[in-house]
């Protein structure tokens, strides 16, 4: 193993390192060390196993191209919306150990999901509401919120109940239903043609076979990979309006 004195210098520095299996240390700020994988080990720790006393399982990620282990359905929820976000370009489960002393005692954390958007890197630990109330989580998550920015990273501590509110969770599962195939050439052309006459397309049109036989997966597809875009705060239904999202078509 590697290993880096200091913090680094930016997201693409950082993006280089942990993607090699760098380990990066320092006794800055608390932080002592951020390790990532060796190269060809994909997480910090093991998620699925036979031993499991939880639920745990894995998801077929479209925009990773590869099965995500999540160690509670809380991560899985988290995986499907990374999966609808386009301005997410990658993410990963069980990413790194970071090693920090806080209040004089070091200490081993480990984040639940590495994501990667179009303005940065983001650490993210997902709790219930109670778990994340609790008085050692919280001191951690501003310790740590406070701490890795100047090594490239954002933390965030997102809420279960928020990941699983409807209706943007069930949007994005029929998204995900329905949109996973990429859309052929001919296909984005004659959509790109019709949203210069009209717009916007509909849902009812596309379910009523006006866009073509595949219609209502082709607006599916194009949201997935952001080239259109609805509202996920308000359930899909027949008036629903798919509208170009900006540098989209």
């Amino acid at each position: 193993m590697r290993t880096l004195e200091g913090p680094t210098r930016g997201n693409e520095f950082n993006q280089q390192l942990h993607s090699f299996g760098f380990e990066i240390s320092a006794n800055l700020s608390g932080i002592r060390s951020i390790l990532f994988p060796i190269p060809g080990q994909m997480r910090s720790r093991k998620v699925v196993s036979r031993s499991n006393a939880r639920s745990a399982g894995k998801y077929p990620s479209w925009k990773m191209g590869r099965m995500m282990h999540w160690e509670s359905s809380n991560e899985l929820n988290a995986f499907r919306l990374l999966d609808c976000d386009p301005n997410v370009t990658s993410y990963s489960e069980q990413p790194c150990q970071i090693t920090y002393v806080m209040d004089g005692v070091e200490r081993i954390h480990y984040p639940d999901i590495l994501v990667t958007t179009t303005g940065g890197i983001q650490l993210w630990e997902v709790k219930p509401q109670s778990n994340a109330l609790e008085p050692e989580v919280l001191a951690r998550a501003a310790f740590l919120s406070r701490v890795l920015p100047r090594w490239g990273y954002e933390y965030r501590t997102l809420l279960a109940e928020d990941l699983a509110s409807q209706p943007r969770l069930g949007n994005a599962n029929l998204l995900l239903s329905l949109g996973k195939r990429a859309v052929s050439d001919c296909e984005w052309e004659d959509v790109r043609r019709t949203m210069a006459e009209e717009e916007s397309l509909v849902w009812s049109e596309a379910c009523a076979g006006n866009y073509g036989p595949k219609g209502r997966e082709i607006l599916c597809s194009l949201v997935l990979r952001g080239a259109l875009s609805i509202d996920m705060y308000v359930p899909i239904s027949p008036i629903t309006e798919f509208v170009s999202r900006k540098g989209g078509l």
